[in-house]
């Protein structure tokens, strides 16, 4: 993980390694009340949502320490299982459980969301609470139908975390555990943390994506993987300083971390330092030959830096590791004609247009060698005038089309190209002279 395309494109070449989880509960849902008449005819004081925890805030404000538990009944509640309405028994079941133990243990429940439970217990610390948590999975499971639930754990006093955001911390260990499949358990860790930057970056909340790493980072400053993400949103951020020097820390960690080297390398691209990114790059490679944005921007490296022939080599290598992708032929179409391998090169870019029509770039350069080919001149018009029907405020492809138009003697609309080419940056000022002089004469 908005922003302008430019910026989102090169955004996507760094490689960001998000943990493969997906969390099978149910989406927090509107409404403050509990479902089941049941439910409420028991526990008549039962509160949901922001009821439940302006109570328990007020409960805890004299308490120094405390747990919490998010719990979710593992299949109800899923988009994909079984919907809450039809499990009245099953949660009745949970609430009674945790009713027990909150009673013994002068505990505070009531509902987070819809479907997750949420507990309070005063005065306990970490190691209370897994005892708790572990005493009503025992005893929901005890009912006999084979239900299980999943629990998030996590407490107060923790780091910079407020009494308020100690519920918070449990819900996203409960996403954690369910990394792990159904009746599993996890306390809060940086890997919760690192879960939840994940989903915020996902959804292209980049700010708050950093805090939560950052806050991971104080949990376990020595998280390779948070270091990698982190710098990932610094660099989305064009942070380049700060991006750098997480990428580095990973590095220093691990040393065989091949993302953290690659987007190291990738920075200083984007910082004009190319022998230095190449660097970076080439020791990416050493540790893992077989990763596309590797072989592909060390390959565009070489490129720049007019070393063809070895761009060469790991531009092929890209399109094996990636051979739908239209950037990667693009970009072998201009390593071809770099190196003077016109047909390869038409080749290339035929596929690139193949993958990806609207590929202005490859249309404009196809267009320039079936002129240079003294095939087609109709034809390579054609390609020229759809690159800038697709990109029109592009002053280099206006130039290329009104070459074409100039060398079919199609005057007047070269004039209007070159002109138009100039508006946006493109000096065509000696080819403009020279139709005026024509047309004039």
């Amino acid at each position: 993980m908005t922003i302008n395309q430019n910026k989102q494109t090169r955004d996507k070449r760094f490689l960001f390694s998000k943990t493969d989880i997906a969390y099978q509960g149910s989406k927090t849902e509107t409404i403050e009340h509990i479902p089941e008449s049941e439910l409420k005819t028991q526990f008549p004081d039962i509160l949901l949502g922001k009821p439940f925890m302006d109570h328990a805030m007020e409960q805890l404000t004299d308490s120094s320490m405390f747990g919490a538990l998010a719990i979710h009944i593992d299949g109800i509640g899923s988009e994909t299982k079984i919907p809450i309405s039809s499990n009245h028994h099953v949660r009745m079941n949970l609430a009674n459980s945790i009713h027990r133990i909150c009673e013994n243990e002068n505990g505070i429940w009531g509902f987070v969301d819809p479907d997750i439970f949420g507990c309070f217990f005063p005065d306990k610390n970490g190691s209370d609470s897994q005892t708790l948590a572990l005493e009503i999975k025992q005893s929901f499971s005890a009912g006999g139908d084979g239900d299980t639930v999943t629990i998030g754990i996590a407490f107060f006093p923790t780091l910079h975390f407020d009494k308020k955001k100690i519920m918070d911390n449990a819900r996203k260990s409960l996403y954690h555990a369910e990394f792990f499949g159904h009746d599993s358990m996890v306390e809060f860790d940086a890997v919760s943390l690192n879960i939840s930057g994940d989903k915020l970056y996902d959804t292209g909340n980049i700010d708050e994506a950093v805090k939560e790493f950052q806050s991971a980072l104080l949990v376990d400053p020595s998280n390779v993987n948070v270091h990698n993400s982190l710098g990932v949103c610094y660099g989305i951020q064009e942070n380049y300083d700060k991006a750098l020097e997480e990428f580095q820390k990973a590095i220093e960690l691990d040393s065989n971390e091949t993302m953290a080297l690659y987007n190291a390398g990738f920075v200083k691209t984007l910082t004009g330092r190319p022998d230095e990114a190449l660097n970076y790059f080439l020791k990416a490679e050493d540790k893992n030959e077989n990763i596309f944005e590797v072989a592909f921007q060390t390959g565009r490296l070489y490129m720049e830096i007019n070393k063809a022939e070895k761009g060469l080599e790991y531009l092929n290598n890209a399109a094996r590791l990636k051979p739908d992708s239209a950037l990667i032929f693009a970009s072998l179409g201009g390593c071809y004609s770099a190196l003077d391998n016109t047909e390869e090169a038409v080749s290339a870019y035929k596929t690139a247009i193949k993958l990806n029509p609207n590929d202005a770039a490859s249309l404009s350069a196809l267009g320039l060698l079936y002129n240079q080919r003294g095939e087609n001149l109709e034809i390579a018009t054609i390609f020229c005038r759809q690159s800038v029907d697709l990109a029109p405020e592009n002053s280099l492809f206006r130039f290329h089309l009104g070459s074409l138009y100039f060398k079919e003697n199609r005057l007047k609309k070269a004039l209007t190209q070159f002109e138009k080419a100039t508006a946006l940056g493109y000096d065509c000022e000696k080819e403009i002279h020279q139709i005026q002089n024509n047309l004039n004469s």
